[in-house]
């Protein structure tokens, strides 16, 4: 199957259109982590209010990544037989409702409801929102729209950081989580009315078929097994332990992920820019996980070191442990065909997903045991550092990086 006509010199038009098209592709991917971070953000409420241990909290954040995990290959399948503006829209349709129903949930089993729904939000958003750019933007013109279409993710990350603990302080937890749902009904509805149809954007399930995937995509798949495994840990735990290790204020602790969302929104602009034109894609991979790695590092001693420290891993983990998710994605558009961009994307997920479902639940369980912080930051360096060499050592499976840029 060919690839469609594309409107405009980037496929997105120019102006406010071409805005509008990145904002809701954003949007559907922030719909995709906010549930995780709203639950990390808001712990200490959701431990009170439902007297569930932290290990519990890591199961929450471990449900949406789990489902996701599950589901994503599935829905990538979905996306590539489906015209790409309808997979967004059902996207943010999915990710509007699991918050809404998290803002009322009477009780922690009707919240497991929720998050269920929000990880099939989060299956499908990365598959949808790739195939949107994959069919409209030329090779070698991605980086940008790229990088900030991931950083949805960061900017979520940031608003949730931000505004639901404040929020929370003056209304409670529940109205804090309605000021998501807001946002998320402004960018469906502009996703109805602003993002245009196409005429091509599906493929029949023979060609889906006869599209085999390359072998770069199994090193991308082991990377993000490990890296979302990090992710997992720090995501859910990160608020927490700077208010309990650090002594930071609840509003202070969502302040420090809101750092790391800064910077790494910022790092996914650079790095996906910098990845498609000079390093291509395994260095720069590699040189996000070795900024892990040195985030974890200090994670380690920040209760040694004093509150500074806490602010300064989590810039440094927002450099590296958030700003990969927008190489990632740009390596699997470069590596996969037109037919199969969802499908890549969707088993992508699904090892991000399983590393990031298995770590939060067992952090916090070695944290109740050991009551201990530190055991736990220690073995999520180390995953770091796997994820750093083993993607190096798939080198040789990525296309060139000129013939990236125009195959």
């Amino acid at each position: 199957m060919g690839e469609p006509e594309r409107a405009g010199a980037d496929g997105f038009g120019s102006g406010f259109h071409r805005g509008a098209i990145i904002a809701v592709l954003a949007t559907a991917q922030g719909l995709g982590i906010a549930p995780m971070v709203a639950i990390g953000v808001l712990a200490p409420y959701l431990i009170d209010e439902f007297e569930i241990s932290r290990a519990s909290v890591g199961l929450l954040v471990a449900l949406v990544s789990g489902v996701s995990a599950v589901l994503s290959p599935l829905a990538g399948s979905l996306a590539d037989g489906m015209e790409d503006r309808r997979a967004v829209l059902w996207v943010l349709v999915l990710g509007t409702i699991s918050l809404l129903w998290m803002a009322v949930s009477p009780t922690y089993a009707i919240l497991v409801g929720a998050l269920t729904l929000a990880g099939i939000a989060r299956a499908g958003c990365n598959p949808a929102t790739n195939r949107v750019i994959t069919l409209r933007v030329a090779p070698g013109q991605r980086g940008w729209i790229t990088g900030l279409k991931q950083s949805g993710e960061t900017v979520a990350v940031m608003l949730a950081g931000s505004l639901l603990p404040a929020l929370a302080l003056l209304w409670g937890w529940r109205v804090s989580i309605l000021s998501l749902v807001l946002t998320a009904i402004v960018a469906l509805v502009a996703g109805w009315v602003l993002v245009q149809r196409t005429d091509g954007g599906s493929s029949t399930r023979e060609e889906r078929r006869a599209a085999r995937l390359r072998p770069s995509i199994g090193w991308l798949n082991g990377y993000n097994l490990a890296m979302g495994g990090g992710a997992g840990a720090i995501t859910a735990y990160l608020p927490l332990y700077a208010h309990e290790e650090g002594h930071l204020s609840i509003t202070a602790a969502g302040g420090v992920i809101v750092l790391a969302g800064i910077v790494g929104g910022v790092g996914r602009l650079l790095w996906s820019h910098w990845s498609e034109s000079t390093l291509g894609f395994p260095v720069a991979l590699s040189g996000l996980a070795v900024t892990a790695v040195a985030s974890g590092c200090l994670l380690v001693a920040a209760p040694q070191i004093g509150g500074a420290a806490f602010w300064a891993a989590a810039a440094l983990w927002g450099a590296g442990g958030l700003a990969f998710g927008a190489v990632a994605m740009l390596a699997v558009m470069a590596e996969s065909d037109p037919t199969n961009t969802g499908r890549a994307s969707g088993l992508n997920v699904l090892f991000f997903g399983v590393g990031f479902t298995l770590t939060p639940p067992l952090f916090g369980l070695l944290v109740d045991d050991s009551h201990d912080y530190g055991l736990g930051f220690a073995l999520i360096t180390v995953i770091y550092a796997i994820a750093a060499v083993q993607i190096l050592l798939g080198r040789g499976t990525f296309r060139p990086l000129a013939r990236a840029r125009s195959a």
